[in-house]
Order: C-alpha cells, then sequence, then structure tokens
C-alpha cells in the first residue's frame, strides 16, 4: 500500500481541517493513506472544505492592471535579441 509520510508545521494545515489548541504552532507528522470503504457509502458528516479563496491575502490589486500583456512583453523582452 502506498502512503506519504510528512513532518510539517501545523500552520499550514489550519486552512484544511480543524487542529487543536495542543497542536497549532508546533511540527507535526502528516500521514496519508488511500481510504477504502468498505460498505460503498461516502460519509456525509462532514461539508466538504473548498480551496477557493485560500490566497486572497496574496491577492495586490495595484498590480491588477499590468496583467494583460504581461506575457508579450515577457516574451519580447527575453526574445528581441535572439
Amino acid at each position: 500500500m502506498d502512503f506519504v509520510r510528512k513532518v510539517a508545521n501545523s500552520n499550514i494545515l489550519a486552512s484544511i481541517i480543524d487542529i487543536p489548541e495542543s497542536l497549532r504552532n508546533k511540527k507535526v507528522e502528516i500521514l496519508i493513506f488511500p481510504y477504502e470503504n468498505e460498505h460503498g457509502e461516502a460519509s456525509t458528516d462532514q461539508k466538504p472544505k473548498r480551496a477557493r479563496g485560500s490566497l486572497e491575502k496574496y491577492k495586490n490589486k495595484g498590480l491588477r492592471a499590468l496583467e494583460d500583456g504581461a506575457w508579450a512583453k515577457a516574451a519580447v523582452d527575453k526574445h528581441e535579441n535572439s
């Protein structure tokens, strides 16, 4: 059986799962195993968390105007002397 094991700061998990107070701001071990549902039923106890909006804190409205034509300008800058 394949699995993933990683040690990381618990702060990176705070937006994904509920972390008890005793584990916040500490290094934790993360183990990921495949889920094998023997009964064939999906658990509907919890509403799935979404990643939408998780990068909101990095948004810079001042740079939004520079997005139009940014790729074309980068291509010209890179290849204008070729």
